[in-house]
C-alpha cells in the first residue's frame, strides 16, 4: 500500500480518478482503493460528510446516499498524510540501463538483477518504483492485472521461467521489441503480444485483489490510456422549490427517514424530533440549530416540498429530471427566480435568476436568443462506477460499468462519492411572441446531416455503437439534441477567451424536450467549483455582450484545418460523430458531458441560428 501522497482535487477525484484509476505518485504508479478499502471511514460514517440532492439520489442512484470526499482538515490530520488508501501497481519494472523485465523481491537490495547492490533496500525499492513498467492487462468487463510477463512467453523444455526476462529492441514501435527468457532463449514479439487477447483473471486490485470468475478477453494496454478507466458520472441542476438552505438541510437522511415515519403538523414536535436525532449521534447539532431559526410557516411548506417529491406518482428518470431542470430554467428565464426575494438563515437560494439582467438578441436569422444569466447555481456530481472501454470494435464485448460505492456495515443502502459545486451560468434558448410564455420556440432543422441523425433516433435496432456507451440515451441522438450540443462546444471556446476560464473550466449541460412531435431545446454553460458560494462573474458579466460572442463562434464554422476530410464525414451506424475533430469541436472531456460524442458542425453550418 502507497505510503507517501499524492494530493487531488474532490472534483478531479470524481470525474477522472476515482477508485481503480492509475495515479502517478512520488513513489510510482498507484491504484486507488475502493471506498470500502480506502481507510476514509474507519472511525467515522458517511453520514458526517452527506451530500444531500433528494432528486439525483431518486432518479439516478437508486435511492442511494452521496458522500464527499473529506479532506485532511475535516479529519484532523496534517496536510501531507495520507487519507485515501492506494496499492502500488503494476510490480513489474523495466530497467533502461540493462533491458531488464523485473519484479522486484521484497527486502533485496537490488531490484534489477544486473545493477549493483544499494545499502539498503528502501533505495532498490524506491529505483523498482521509478522503473515500474508502463503496460497493463484490462479486460471489458473492469478487471486489472498485470500483464503475463513470464507465461505468454512459449519457455522451452525443462525451462524454470525465471523471474526476470530481457527487454530487447525499442525505437518508435512496441513491433520492434522483443521479449526474451534469458534461460531458455524463448521469445516473443511485443507487438504480436499487445495485439494477442489472454484469458481474464478476474482481479480487482483496488479490492485489495478481490477476484472473481470472468470469460471475456483481456488486452494488454498503456497504463496511462484514456480508456483505461472512464469515470461514469451522474449530475443533476438544484432547482427550486428544492434549492434553499432550509430545504437542503432538511434532506438530511436522518431527518427524512423521521419525516417519513412520523407526521410533523409543528416547529415544537419538529425540534423535539431533531433533538432525539442529536442525542443518538445521528445529526450535526449545527444542522439542527440552523434549521431551528426558521419558522413555522416555511418549515412546514418546506416539508411539505421535500414529502411531495419523495411520494410523488410519476415515474423518475432521468429524462424527467433534465425536463424539470429545462422547465425550472425557462420559467427563470420568464420570471426570475426567485420571484419574490426575502433574507432567510443559512444564505441565499442556490438558483438565483435577475429578470432585469436577461437579454434577448434579434439574430439575422430573424429568431430571437435569449439569453439569461444564472448568478447562483449548484450542481451535484456522483461518480457511479467506471468502465473499460477498450475493445468497442466487438459489440460482444462492451464494457460494463463497474459500481463504485461504499456500504457501511450492517446498513442496507450504499453510498456513492460526490461532489458539489458552486458557481454561475448562462442559460440560451430561443423565444418567440407566439409561443406561451416561458416556452422555448420551435424550429425546424433540416440539410444533408439532419437526416442520418433522425433515422438514428428512429431506429431501434441500427447505431449500436453509439447506443452501447454507457449514458448514452436514445433522446440524445435527436438532431435537435447534437445540434445545441455542436453549438455549446463552438460557444465554450468562444467565451475562454473573453470570460477569463479555460475552456476546461466551463461545462455544459444540453436540454431538448418533444411535445406534439415538436422537439425544441436550449443549453446551459457554467462554471462552478467546490468549496465555495461561487465564482466571481466572470461569465454572466458577458451576457450583454453575448451577440458578439455567438458571431465569434460561428465566424469560421465553415473552415477546418482537417477540410475538406472534417467536414465530408457523415454520422452512419458505426460512427459516434458526423462533421467533427479535434480541430474545430471537440473540447476537454471534463466539460462535455457526453465525452465529445453527438457532435456535426455540418448540421448547425446548415441550420445557422
Amino acid at each position: 500500500m502507497a505510503t507517501k501522497g499524492q494530493s487531488l482535487r474532490p472534483s478531479q477525484y470524481i470525474t477522472t480518478f476515482g477508485a481503480s484509476s492509475v495515479l502517478e505518485t512520488p513513489e510510482g504508479p498507484v491504484v486507488i482503493a475502493a471506498p470500502s478499502h480506502s481507510g476514509l471511514f474507519e472511525n467515522t460514517h458517511p453520514d458526517a460528510y452527506e451530500i444531500r440532492d433528494l432528486r439525483l439520489s431518486q432518479t439516478l442512484l437508486n435511492n442511494k446516499k452521496i458522500f464527499r470526499i473529506p479532506s485532511n482538515a475535516e479529519l484532523g490530520v496534517p496536510e501531507n498524510r495520507v487519507v485515501h488508501h492506494a496499492y502500488y501497481f503494476p510490480r513489474w519494472s523495466l530497467c533502461p540501463t540493462h533491458g531488464i523485465l523485473y519484479r522486484y523481491k521484497p527486502q533485496s537490495l537490488k531490484g534489477c538483477p544486473k545493477c549493483p547492490d544499494v545499502k539498503q533496500w528502501g533505495e532498490a525499492w524506491a529505483k523498482s518504483r521509478e522503473e515500474a513498467v508502463r503496460f497493463v492487462l484490462a479486460c471489458s468487463q473492469g478487471h486489472l492485472d498485470e500483464v503475463p510477463w513470464r507465461f505468454m512467453i512459449k519457455h522451452k523444455s525443462r525451462c524454470s521461467k525465471p523471474d526476470y526476462l530481457l527487454w530487447k529492441g525499442g525505437g518508435g514501435a512496441i513491433r520492434n521489441v522483443t521479449i526474451e527468457c534469458p534461460e531458455c532463449r524463448g521469445t516473443i514479439n511485443f507487438g504480436q503480444a499487445y495485439s494477442r487477447k489472454f484469458p481474464c483473471s478476474g482481479r480487482f486490485p483496488e479490492e485489495n485483489n478481490r477476484r472473481e470468475d470472468c470469460s471475456r478477453p483481456a488486452k494488454i494496454i498503456q497504463r496511462g490510456a484514456a480508456n483505461l478507466r472512464v469515470a461514469e458520472v451522474r449530475s443533476a441542476l438544484t432547482i427550486p422549490p428544492l434549492d434553499t438552505a432550509l430545504h437542503r438541510l432538511l434532506q438530511s437522511r436522518a431527518v427524512i427517514d423521521v419525516l417519513v415515519a412520523v407526521p410533523v403538523a409543528s416547529k415544537d414536535l419538529l425540534v423535539q424530533l431533531l433533538d432525539n436525532l442529536v442525542r443518538g449521534h445521528r445529526l450535526d447539532p449545527t444542522v439542527a440549530a440552523t434549521i431551528k431559526q426558521y419558522d413555522e410557516t416555511e418549515i412546514l411548506d418546506a416539508i411539505d416540498d421535500i414529502l411531495g417529491e419523495i411520494t410523488s406518482p410519476r415515474e423518475l428518470t432521468e429524462a424527467t429530471l433534465r425536463q424539470d431542470e429545462f422547465l425550472s430554467l425557462r420559467n427563470a428565464a420568464s420570471d426570475g427566480a426567485p420571484p419574490q426575494r426575502s433574507d432567510k438563515p443559512g444564505g441565499p437560494n442556490q438558483f438565483e435568476v435577475y429578470k432585469e439582467n436577461i437579454k434577448r438578441f434579434r439574430l439575422e436569422s430573424g429568431r430571437t436568443l435569449r439569453v439569461t444569466p444564472l448568478s447562483r447555481l449548484r450542481v451535484v456530481m456522483v461518480q457511479i462506477g467506471y468502465t473499460r472501454p477498450i475493445d468497442t470494435g466487438n459489440e460482444e464485448n462492451q464494457p460494463r460499468i463497474v459500481p463504485v460505492e461504499y456500504l457501511p456495515a450492517n446498513e442496507s443502502i450504499a453510498w456513492h462519492p460526490g461532489v458539489e459545486l458552486f458557481g454561475e451560468g448562462i442559460f440560451l434558448d430561443f423565444v418567440s411572441d407566439t409561443e406561451p410564455r416561458g416556452v422555448s420556440e420551435y424550429f425546424p432543422l433540416h440539410g444533408y446531416a439532419y437526416n442520418p441523425w433522425l433515422a438514428a433516433y428512429h431506429s431501434s435496432d441500427g447505431y449500436r455503437k453509439i447506443k452501447a456507451m454507457p449514458g448514452t440515451k436514445e433522446d440524445y441522438l435527436h438532431p435537435v439534441f447534437v445540434w445545441w450540443h455542436t453549438l455549446s462546444h463552438r460557444l465554450i471556446t468562444a467565451l475562454s477567451v473573453d470570460s477569463g476560464y479555460s475552456s476546461a473550466a466551463i461545462r455544459e449541460r444540453v436540454y431538448s424536450c418533444t411535445i406534439n412531435d415538436k422537439t425544441v431545446g436550449g443549453l446551459l454553460l457554467y462554471t462552478a467549483q467546490s468549496g465555495g458560494d461561487g465564482t466571481l462573474g466572470g461569465l454572466i458579466g458577458l451576457v450583454p455582450h453575448f451577440e458578439r460572442i455567438l458571431k465569434s463562434a460561428l465566424r469560421r464554422i465553415d473552415a477546418c484545418s482537417n477540410d475538406p476530410i472534417c467536414i465530408e464525414e457523415e454520422f452512419g451506424e458505426d460512427k459516434v460523430n458526423g462533421a467533427a475533430c479535434y480541430a474545430c469541436q471537440l473540447i476537454s472531456e471534463t466539460s462535455c458531458e457526453h465525452r465529445n460524442t453527438l457532435l456535426d458542425r455540418r448540421l448547425l453550418l446548415e441550420n445557422l441560428p
